[in-house]
């Protein structure tokens, strides 16, 4: 037979060979190889080591179901499911493939260490691979039923123009939010990828969340069927959740002279009580218990023909020991940012911090962390030098911030104007860069205009020809539910631009974020005196109940906080402008490049440029 014929026959074969109708749980299982580069069990996938995982395959060959969404833990296996899923449709389908990650540098991780060597070791792709190697590159693999794309959410443009069937999301909460660019947020442009696909679409969001006000994972679980997987207990049968306040351990034999735990003999001695018969069950036991385990649908209200969601933490995990997790929680229970990452990465819960109390130690810290700098100085050049004002009855009190290059910044200045024209003086000053003669003055300012001076506050926002500008707080209940808002405040014939914001979400991001978690990003000088101290101290999360008997935290001062104010303030200013920051950043780079690029041309080419940009 002629090769041409030979070859016809083969095209015609794999064109019209008649599609094979399995599912997604049922073809990973036969198809699937683990590699060791990629997984501490290498061979055949199996989902008996992620049982739990089988229903989301299965979603994935119902027609009905358009979204999935998986709150979870580290731990569980999602990664591999990622993977696999992409294959099943490269094997099955035709239609485009989009994975997204929250940078360009993750994606090329999860391409190198998890997605190539899973098509490396996946014989039934093999038939779909093309001639050319140059078709799989790092992060865009063409096949000859599809393409699949992995990228990162770095950039609205990537994000529109890259239309899917199927888009996979993985650590959404992780991701950047593109409101404040002008673009819609990151998750909504990646489902419209799917417009031009409405009936093959899927969406998968998979994501450790991160705190109940701005985990994008966790609001995605709520609207979904909020399914919980439950599994039997070996004793009595009855059918529970895995919750870590069953984890236990014998606290007086685990215990030392000073009353700390040991932490290896809590390791080792940790069970977990069943919440019905309190029997103790052992990590052999979790093993029949998962594996027999079903997921129930915990929100009657949701539309589970079109969302699924579900919940599944580390406790799941045969990767996980109950030990293990009793331990991680004893290492991280003293430190906010560790039991933060304890909640979000090992039990797929959000984190809210319930109390805190701020203390002059604090402060103290972060002053013995700083760089040596000190009252009236900047460390470098800054990006940007601002100010914050805090109006009160017979005074005002102000704070200034430099924003530098790398994301951090110094307090500069503060104190208490007697009046607004002080107020305009203490704007005219110049600080220098510590060690040199460069000096550099306020870019813009922000003014409370709330309490009983709004009028006089927007006089004076006019009087400095808008260098200072009005800001207001407001709360959720109050209809405000981002973090802040820009708007234009009337005052006669003017419209004067100002800010609407979110005062506990600043005070958040300052009290428990930057100060109590010692985040690094704010520095203080080491002459601080005792009044900046006794102001950024002496505030407490506490808790109450609202109306509808919902607990619910908010900021309690025990002293004067003017100059916290101020500061809260400061934050919301460097929320509004980091975005800005970055592009003027991004645009000097280029516009650097490009001079580079022009001064190394050969004369002969720097001829065609005349009159352009370079020109």
């Amino acid at each position: 037979m002629e090769p041409a014929n030979v070859l016809l026959r083969s095209i015609l074969r794999r064109t019209f060979k008649p599609k094979e109708n399995i599912s997604p749980a049922v073809w990973v299982e036969k198809n699937i190889r683990l590699s060791p580069k990629t997984s501490n069990i290498s061979g055949r996938y199996s989902l008996l080591h992620t049982p739990y995982l089988r229903r989301i395959y299965e979603d994935f060959g119902d027609p009905r179901i358009r979204k999935v969404v998986l709150k979870k833990s580290a731990q569980i296996g999602a990664t591999q499911l990622a993977s696999n899923l992409l294959l099943y449709y490269v094997c099955n389908e035709v239609f485009p493939l989009l994975m997204i990650l929250p940078s360009k540098q993750l994606a090329q991780q999860f391409s190198e260490r998890s997605l190539h060597p899973s098509i490396e070791s996946c014989e039934s792709v093999r038939p779909f691979l093309t001639d050319s190697a140059d078709d799989l590159k790092k992060t865009e693999f063409l096949f000859r039923s599809c393409i699949a794309r992995v990228i990162g959410a770095g950039s609205p443009s990537q994000l529109s123009s890259n239309p899917a069937a199927i888009v996979i999301i993985d650590e959404c909460d992780k991701g950047e939010d593109f409101a404040n660019q002008g673009e819609a947020p990151a998750l909504e442009l990646a489902e419209d990828r799917t417009i031009s696909f409405p009936n093959d679409k899927k969406i998968l969001i998979l994501s450790t969340p991160t705190s109940e006000t701005t985990s994008i994972v966790q609001s995605q679980y709520l609207l979904g069927s909020q399914s919980k997987y439950f599994v039997p207990c070996p004793y009595c049968q009855h059918e529970q959740t895995l919750i870590f306040d069953q984890i236990k351990w014998d606290k007086d034999a685990c215990k030392l002279e000073d009353e700390t735990y040991d932490i290896d003999k809590v390791e080792s001695a940790t069970y977990y009580e069943c919440i019905s018969c309190n029997a103790h069950l052992s990590e052999q036991d979790k093993i029949g218990m998962v594996r027999s385990g079903i997921w129930k649908d915990t929100n009657p209200k949701s539309f589970p023909s079109e969302i699924r969601s579900y919940h599944i933490s580390a406790l799941y995990s045969f990767n996980v020991k109950w030990g293990g997790l009793a331990k991680m929680f004893l290492l991280s229970k003293d430190d906010v940012g560790k039991l933060r990452n304890f909640y979000n990465s090992f039990l797929g819960e959000c984190f809210e911090q319930r109390a805190a109390t701020i203390k002059r130690d604090d402060i103290d810290g972060i002053i013995s962390a700083s760089p040596a700098y000190a009252k009236g100085e900047l460390l470098s050049k800054p990006e940007v030098l601002i100010l914050g004002a805090d109006t009160q009855g017979s005074s005002l009190w102000y704070a200034v911030q430099a924003v530098y290059a790398d994301g951090t910044s110094s307090l500069v200045d503060w104190g208490e104007a007697a009046t607004f024209d002080d107020l305009k003086l203490i704007f005219k000053n110049t600080y220098p860069v510590k060690g040199t003669a460069n000096s550099y003055g306020i870019h813009k300012a922000l003014i409370d205009m709330g309490g009983d001076r709004t009028e006089e506050v927007k006089a004076f926002c006019v009087s400095t020809g808008f260098n200072f500008l009005p800001i207001v707080g407001r709360n959720q209940s109050q209809g405000l539910l981002a973090p802040l808002r820009e708007t234009t405040f009337p005052h006669k014939q003017y419209r004067i631009p100002g800010l609407i914001i979110n005062d506990k979400t600043f005070k958040d991001i300052l009290y428990l974020g930057i100060i109590k978690e010692r985040s690094g990003k704010l520095f203080l000088p080491q002459n601080c005196d005792d009044e900046i101290k006794i102001q950024l101290s002496g505030e407490q999360l506490v808790e109450k109940k609202n109306a509808r008997g919902k607990l619910e935290t908010f900021w309690k001062s025990a002293r004067r906080n003017h100059l916290g104010d101020c500061c809260k303030y400061l934050e919301a200013f460097k929320y509004l402008l980091e975005p800005r920051i970055k592009a003027k950043q991004m645009a000097e780079a280029q516009a650097e490049q490009k001079k580079r690029e022009y001064v190394l041309r050969p004369p002969i080419l720097q001829e065609s440029y005349a009159g352009n940009e370079w020109g």
